[in-house]
Order: structure tokens, then sequence, then C-alpha cells
């Protein structure tokens, strides 16, 4: 079957203000009825789970059946899109890199966070396997009451209502992360592809700290050269660059969210000093940690 992406429009973007305006409204939810959209980014993460009908996920070049219980991840700037119409209804949950922020000492207790909101999408992109969340009627029901709540408490000028929101967002996360530890989704991989997973979570999970070509390549259990083959592959760019890009983000969040020095937000990412933090960050970012702090 020949299944034509939709249009990219050159991959059009959303950014944080166009959804969180208030310092305590940190997550959006919202169902769209008869949903189809061309290939589009996001600065933030994205939960879609598919209430209704049948459809097509994109990712990347990638596409994959999407069908009532389908939960797609999509993390920032990984290109997607749906094709559906009638009767295919998806609902979308927001979520800022504020939350990440206030949640992430908790999230990080789940081994499977990382893998299934980092590297389970880069791994989706690339794989002719539908690997992906595909929730039984039993756990469905079970999350239709969270999505319920979230619509329910969908008030975006309400502290109150905004931070229950995001508590409700927040056990939605730990029953998908429980879900997908509990009925090992990683067994539908290869043990090269499950490997190679844990390494792109690694960079993840310790992003401050130092980490080398070989540590990842022994985890991966392949030679350095099929490594960086691989991740490039994968990934789109060198280890080393995805590394940078990862603590880029985090140094961006730390920016936006805290009162932390230049020179403690480098330390805090991962950089050795803080004059080649700031020329990474001005290479990735168009502008000095100084200036995107003070436009934001």
């Amino acid at each position: 079957m020949n299944i034509q992406k939709p249009k990219d429009k050159d991959h059009y973007y959303y950014y944080h203000y166009e959804f969180f305006n208030n310092y305590f409204d940190i997550v959006w939810a919202f169902i769209e009825k008869d949903y189809e959209t061309e290939m589009h980014q996001q600065e933030f993460y994205e939960i879609n789970i598919i209430t209704k009908g049948e459809g097509i996920h994109f990712i990347e070049n990638n596409n994959i059946p999407a069908t009532l219980g389908s939960v797609f991840i999509i993390p920032p700037n990984v290109t997607h899109g749906y094709i559906g119409g009638g009767g295919f209804d998806v609902f979308h949950i927001l979520i800022s890199d504020k939350f990440i922020q206030k949640f992430i000492c908790d999230l990080q207790q789940f081994p499977s966070f990382f893998i299934l909101f980092n590297a389970e999408p880069l791994m989706r992109s690339s794989s002719s396997q539908p690997l992906h969340l595909s929730l039984t009627n039993e756990q469905f029901n079970k999350i239709s009451e969270i999505l319920n709540k979230l619509i329910e408490y969908d008030d975006h000028d309400n502290a109150a209502k905004s931070i229950i929101r995001s508590n409700y967002t927040m056990i939605l996360i730990t029953y998908l992360c429980e879900i997908y530890s509990s009925n090992n989704y990683l067994d539908n991989y290869s043990n090269s592809d499950k490997a190679f997973m844990r390494a792109i979570s690694l960079i993840h999970e310790r992003y401050n700290k130092k980490i080398t070509i070989d540590e990842l390549s022994k985890i991966s259990k392949l030679s350095r050269s099929a490594f960086i083959k691989k991740f490039k592959k994968i990934c789109k760019m060198p280890p080393s660059s995805y590394l940078i890009k990862i603590r880029i983000e985090a140094a961006k969040n730390m920016l936006k969210t805290t009162q932390y020095t230049i020179n403690e937000v480098a330390e805090r990412t991962g950089f050795y000093d803080t004059p080649h933090f700031s020329r990474c960050f001005e290479k990735l970012v168009g502008t000095t940690p100084a200036n995107y702090r003070n436009n934001i």
C-alpha cells in the first residue's frame, strides 16, 4: 500500500509562547476530532492518544497505523503528522519545559521514562515495525478517566486548576511508564536495538556528566565505528552533537525557569567551561545565553 505523507509546508512550528503564557500554566490538554494535520514540529513534548477511529501516524519519513489506544510520544523538534479525517479522534497533551523541570526528580525514578519519551520515538522514526504503546481496553478505560479530568480542569487562567491539571498529567505519565515497563515493550525490539535505546536513554539521564563514545558504544554492544554510524542514521547527527543539543536544551530551560548564573547553568549542564558553553549555545540558538534570558 502506497501511503502519501502529509504535506509539510516547510514543517510549520509551534512555540512555547503560543500556549504557555502563565507561569503556573504548564500543560495543555484537548481533543481534536476528525483529526488530520500536515507535517510539523514543536519545541515541547507532546503525548497523543488515539481515542477513536483509525488513521496513520507519520514521524519523520516513517508511517505507522494509529488505532484506538495507540499512544505516540513526540519529543521536541521531531517532525510528525497524521492522516485520519472523519471519525479519527486524537487527544493531545502538550507539556512545557517548566513541567519537566518541576517533576524531573520524580520522572527520573522511572527507568522507562527516558526510553519512552526520547529513545523510543527516535527508533520509531526509522523502524519498519509499529513500535509504540498500544493500550488494552482496561488500560484505555483507566487512562480515559485521567483524560476526562484533564478536560474538567481546563482553565488556563486559574492557577489552582492548572496545578491540578499538571498533577493529573504526572499521574498519566507515571501510568504510561508503568505500562511500558510491566508489559516488557522492549521485548518487541531486537537485542541490538534494545541496547542502542539504552545508550540513547543514558545520554538523557546523564547529559550533565561526562559521557564518552566508548562508553555508549559498549552499552549498545557495537564497535565504536558501528555505533557512530547507527547513531547518525537514527538521530540524524553524531553522538557528540546530540549530547550538546540535549545540554543546550537543558540550559535554555534553566535560563527560563531558574535564577542560576550563566556560569552555574554551564556547570549544571555538563560544559567544562563557560566560554565553551556560550559558543555552543550561540551556535545552536543564534544568540548568547545572556541575551536569550533577557529576551524571554
